[in-house]
């Protein structure tokens, strides 16, 4: 297993294979890809021209298909909550969403300022529905999404998933396929959770990985190479990306 952090030694690992390249991507790296508020953004839109001009196949696993959609929705959200801050009145009527919506316009801008993108958290996500009532504007929290999310929701992410021509690997319990050569079982998906600290969704995409005939791993998360450095990993003809 080879852990590659630099485009040249990566273009040098597409060139050695035989086949058309096949990467399997994750959350992070198309997240990166579609916001350039993110400290990633410019890495990440060079590395996609790299892909492209060695003609590299996408695949991504239906967890992160998930997990994706979901930043969209709370990026736009975010970015809902501080177009209503700069249009609703500082009174004791607004107080408490005022104070909300005052909170995640200074984290989104306290972020920029690190090159960081600010994504609402669950807590100010219910502490927004909860609240957002409150302002006589809107008819609540379905007028609030229709107004600030809405179709722009489905709009972006199906743009991102057609541009990047995405493939999806939906493989039941014990199955194989096309791409995935050894089956997948969920035991051994939790033993890579409980052997390596990993989360539920990064141990999906990593024993898929050592699964499936993808040669390469591109992804921003730097908790794969802690378990990567195993002797168990370190045999295996595959690279990982790791974009930083």
């Amino acid at each position: 297993m080879q852990i590659l952090r630099d485009p040249e030694f990566l273009s040098k690992y597409f060139h050695s294979l035989e086949a058309q390249p096949k990467c399997l991507v994750d959350t992070g790296f198309l997240y990166a890809l579609a916001y350039a508020d993110d400290r990633l953004f410019e890495q990440a839109n060079d590395l996609l021209d790299l892909l492209s001009d060695h003609g590299v196949i996408f695949y991504i696993n239906v967890i992160s298909r998930m997990e994706f959609v979901d930043l969209l929705f709370r990026k736009q959200v975010t970015q809902g909550c501080i177009e209503l801050f700069s249009n609703i009145k500082h009174n004791t009527q607004y107080k408490g969403i005022f104070n909300l919506l005052k909170d995640i316009r200074d984290k989104d801008t306290a972020a920029r300022r690190k090159s960081q993108s600010y994504k609402l958290d669950e807590y100010r996500l219910k502490k927004l529905r909860e609240n957002i009532k409150f302002v006589h504007e809107l008819g609540g929290w379905e007028d609030f999404c229709q107004k600030y999310v809405g179709s722009m929701l489905q709009n972006e992410w199906m743009m991102i998933e057609e541009d990047l021509g995405l493939n999806f690997v939906e493989v039941m319990e014990g199955s194989v396929s096309d791409e995935i050569t050894s089956p997948l079982r969920w035991k051994d998906m939790v033993d890579l959770m409980g052997e390596h600290g990993l989360r539920g969704p990064d141990a999906m995409i990593l024993h898929l990985f050592m699964k499936s005939k993808f040669e390469v791993l591109i992804t921003t998360d730097s908790d794969f190479k802690l378990c990567l450095d195993n002797q168990f990993f370190t045999s295996r003809n595959k690279a990982v990306y790791l974009l930083t």
